[in-house]
Formats: C-alpha cells, sequence, structure tokens
C-alpha cells in the first residue's frame, strides 16, 4: 500500500488532487490490481492513508504539551515550525487533504479528527498561558480559538509553502504567521512573556 501512497505523492508533484484519477495512482505500482482494489475504492482512500502514516510519524517526533518551562510564544512558535516542516515535506498531501477536508461529509469528519488533538493541545496552552498571565483572560472561550489559530496556519501553509519561494520568503511568511497567531491570542506587540 505504500506503493499507492508514493505514487499519488508523485503524482502531486505534477499536478493538483482533482486532476488525478485512480487509474493513474494504480499504474504506476507493482501490485495485482485485483489486491489493490481490496485495500482502497478510491483515490481519496490513498490520500487518506498517506497523510495518516505520514501525521503519526510526525506525531512521534513532536511534544504537543505546552511545557511548564516554556512560554506562548516560544510554544506557537514550535508548533508553527513544526507545522512548517510537515508542509514543505508533504504539502502536496495535506493540501490536497485540506481541500476535501472544506466539504460536508464523512472526508471532512476524518479532516477533523486528524486536527484534533493538535486543536485540543493548543486550547490547554491558551488556557495555562492565560491561568500564568502570558495571554489576557479575556472571556474569549479558548476552544474557538485554537480552532481559529489552527485554520489561519492551515489555510497559510496551503496558500504559502505549496509554491517555491526563497528560504528568506518562507521566514518572512513564519514571522507573520507566529504575529497573526499571537494577536489572535492576545498578545500584543511589545509585550513580554
Amino acid at each position: 500500500m505504500l506503493q499507492l501512497q508514493n505514487s499519488l505523492v508523485d503524482l502531486l508533484r505534477t499536478k493538483p488532487f482533482s486532476q488525478i484519477t485512480y487509474k493513474e495512482i494504480t499504474e504506476g505500482v507493482d501490485i495485482d490490481r485485483s489486491t489493490v482494489y481490496r485495500y482502497y475504492n478510491h483515490k481519496n482512500q490513498v490520500l487518506q492513508a498517506a497523510v495518516d502514516v505520514r501525521l503519526t510519524a510526525f506525531a512521534s517526533r513532536l511534544d504537543l504539551t505546552f511545557g511548564r518551562m516554556e512560554t506562548i510564544d516560544g510554544y506557537t512558535g514550535r508548533l508553527v515550525d513544526a507545522w512548517t516542516e510537515l508542509w514543505l515535506e508533504s504539502g502536496g498531501l495535506l493540501a490536497a487533504v485540506s481541500g476535501l477536508g472544506a466539504e460536508p461529509g464523512p472526508q471532512r469528519d476524518w479532516w477533523r479528527a486528524r486536527l484534533e488533538p493538535w486543536i485540543e493541545a493548543l486550547r490547554e496552552a491558551i488556557e495555562v498561558a492565560r491561568f500564568v498571565e502570558e495571554l489576557p483572560k479575556d472571556g474569549r472561550p479558548a476552544r474557538p480559538l485554537a480552532e481559529l489559530v489552527m485554520g489561519t496556519c492551515l489555510s497559510t501553509f496551503n496558500n504559502e509553502l505549496t509554491v517555491e519561494h526563497t528560504p528568506e520568503h518562507r521566514r518572512m511568511v513564519r514571522d507573520l504567521l507566529l504575529d497573526a497567531v499571537l494577536r489572535t491570542l492576545g498578545r500584543r506587540p511589545g509585550t513580554v512573556a
């Protein structure tokens, strides 16, 4: 099944997911077609499996916990940097699955379930940062803020990191995104954590 996933990754380098056919994905693999159809009936299933593999590996390398010795600035910077790294490795897959996640239905439910650990970790970090007075206790619920931050990050990655840019441009995008995230959370420019 990894062959099918890699075939999809290769195809995503040359064209968008919407233009890739299931037949194209299966043509480049050395597996009997009946075996292929036993595991995947549609190209969306191949996409979801490929994303699951990458997200699982990624999650095993990153601690989502807001550390006691960490500032909210450092924590959000660490998450933005980690997601940027993942997007640079697997941007085509993530952009494709983000598109599927925009429409109501099982794909959106599947995508939201994959994002839930990130949203929950960020929600907890917001609440802790408010408790230790790194963020203002402004009455805004933490969960919608975490969802908004996640959406802002994914939209930015999809728009900026799936196209070629210089390293300087990528750093600028990272800094602007981190600033937008911190402002969304209630941090003001020039405040010290």
